[in-house]
């Protein structure tokens, strides 16, 4: 009976020490591992931003132009843009015109404010009839911008500066005479984008009455 509760009492140890030894070998379950899922907020692109126009960047312009005679060359020589008319019932007397092959100018002009551009100005005219006659100025000019746009500018100005003007007779005979050059611009108008301009511009003294032309800023 001894020997019977001694073999039990074995077994019993025996079975708890496998079954420790099992739960030691497991271990802790280990945990599965967990996904993380990230979203990401889509931010738009910026607009892009269209750069102001700045008179800085074009402070320099050239152009070139043509119109109608100026008042100097009108007057100094003596041009008339009528006809002789005969007496009634006269058969003598002659019609006759002068030929006008236009006011030329080539301007420069450099702002060195937004509101004030110095720069000089040739102009050129010549008349052709029973004389030829060359009207040749050189001016420096200053314009006051009332407006100054990307795409217009609207000023006025004034210009001092030489004249020379030279009659060539039919007999070869030529004559010159130097002058003072003056020239007021009431109005003038500079229309197109920042590079390439047209113009229109009115004056009174050594330059066209009424001119057109076609201008660039470097």
């Amino acid at each position: 009976m001894k020997k019977s509760m001694i073999a039990i009492c074995l077994l019993l140890c025996t079975a708890g020490m496998s079954a420790q030894e099992v739960q030691t070998e497991i271990g802790p379950q280990e945990q599965a591992p967990q996904t993380v899922v990230v979203v990401r907020k889509e931010t738009p692109a910026p607009m892009p931003v269209r750069k102001g126009y700045d008179w800085r960047e074009h402070r320099q312009s050239v152009s070139l132009s043509v119109g109608l005679p100026s008042v100097y060359s009108t007057a100094f020589g003596s041009h008339s843009w009528n006809f002789y008319i005969p007496a009634p019932g006269s058969s003598s007397g002659s019609a006759r015109s002068d030929i006008f092959t236009g006011a030329w100018a080539i301007d420069y002009g450099y702002n060195i404010l937004r509101w004030l551009r110095l720069g000089a100005s040739v102009n050129y005219e010549c008349w052709v009839g029973n004389y030829r006659t060359h009207d040749v100025s050189v001016v420096a000019r200053v314009d006051f911008t009332y407006i100054n746009r990307e795409h217009v500018r609207l000023y006025s100005g004034l210009s001092v500066g030489v004249g020379m003007h030279i009659s060539q007779y039919a007999s070869g005979a030529v004559e010159g005479l130097y002058l003072p050059a003056a020239n007021m611009t009431p109005i003038g108008l500079n229309f197109g984008n920042e590079r390439l301009f047209g113009l229109v511009e009115t004056n009174i003294g050594s330059s066209s009455v009424l001119r057109i032309g076609i201008g660039f800023r470097p």
